[in-house]
């Protein structure tokens, strides 16, 4: 009998080593791992759904066909399987990804609106007083420049809004619960860095750049508990950078979304040269310092609102807390 009670006993103890591989034993939930694996796989499912009949149709309606709305099918498929993800893996509300319409937002969006648009005309505003740049507009008709105006605006609130929900969004949040905050931000820094890395007159200054821009809008993120600063701050600096002022925006330029060139004579390693401002150290010197004062400033704060891991870490525990010993009054014998 004893003999029988070990082996019990060791099979109890094998299956419990087993279960921790995927589920956190301490909040009884799957490790952070699995789930990330979970949301590529429904990532890849809802893409092939939503983004492949979406670009179909523009085939159908070549006038509705933009880099724009092409982004937009590829960004509802990444919305689709966040909210799929956190519906029925994580079980938790869609608003938990950093996007509760509730009053903070606008003021949130705001800030980080003036925030990018104030950072990339400081950018300009130097290259400019020193001689570095000079604004060559095209020669367009108002009706091509309301045109073009309103499809950059589209493209850049779309790829503001994507790529904040793709890079500052599930999986760096649940990668930041199975490690630290700052190694999620460093990890996806490289990757955003990374993901641009085949763009036109892409450059190793440029890529690091677009890492510390990465990392720059992961605190915004993390200050706020929400995506309504990065978002605002992608948005703007994307639009001043290339429809405002002309420059080419991480290395690409368009005729349909901009109306004018910034024709740069400033040495390449100050002002990024064909890759945009992102590829100089001007751009260096902005985002290092926007990102301390994001980090440090009082006025950069997270809402009452807003979802917090932390607090749902609490709770979770109670409720776990309390289930046990639920179970024991109802089992005393019950370990």
């Amino acid at each position: 009998m004893p003999y029988v009670i070990t082996c019990w006993n060791g099979y109890n103890s094998m299956n419990a080593s087993l279960k921790n591989v995927f589920v956190n034993p301490e909040l009884a939930y799957l490790r952070s791992g699995w789930r990330i694996g979970i949301f590529l796989v429904i990532m890849t499912a809802c893409s092939f759904l939503i983004t492949a009949p979406g670009i179909y149709l523009l085939k159908i309606f070549p006038m509705l066909n933009s880099s724009g709305t092409q982004l937009f099918f590829v960004y509802a498929g990444v919305t689709a399987a966040t909210w799929i993800t956190l519906r029925f893996v994580d079980k938790r509300p869609f608003i938990s990804i950093g996007l509760t319409f509730r009053a903070p937002a606008a003021k949130e969006l705001s800030i980080g609106l003036l925030f990018g648009a104030g950072m990339m005309s400081l950018i300009f505003a130097i290259e400019f007083v020193s001689g570095m740049v000079h604004i060559e507009f095209r020669s367009l008709t108002v009706q091509q420049q309301l045109g073009i105006f309103f499809n950059s605006a589209f493209l850049y609130i779309v790829v503001g809004y994507g790529e904040e929900l793709l890079f500052r969004g599930y999986i760096l949040q649940v990668l930041a619960e199975g490690t630290t905050r700052l190694i999620s931000a460093l990890f996806f820094g490289v990757l955003f860095a990374f993901a641009h890395a085949k763009n036109p007159n892409a450059s190793l200054f440029g890529l690091i750049n677009v890492g510390l821009a990465g990392i720059w809008l992961a605190a915004a993120y993390y200050k706020t508990n929400a995506l309504w600063l990065p978002i605002g701050m992608h948005i703007s600096w994307n639009f001043f950078q290339g429809f405002v002022f002309g420059f080419p925006v991480s290395g690409t330029t368009s005729e349909t979304e901009q109306i004018s060139k910034a024709v740069q004579t400033g040495a390449e390693w100050i002002t990024g040269g064909t890759f945009g401002p992102e590829g100089g150290a001007l751009a260096t010197a902005m985002l290092v310092i926007s990102t301390a004062v994001i980090y440090f400033s009082p006025w950069v704060t997270s809402s009452a609102s807003a979802w917090q891991y932390s607090t749902w870490r609490v709770t979770r525990k109670n409720e776990i807390a309390e289930r046990t010993m639920n179970r024991t009054e109802l089992n005393p014998g019950t370990p």
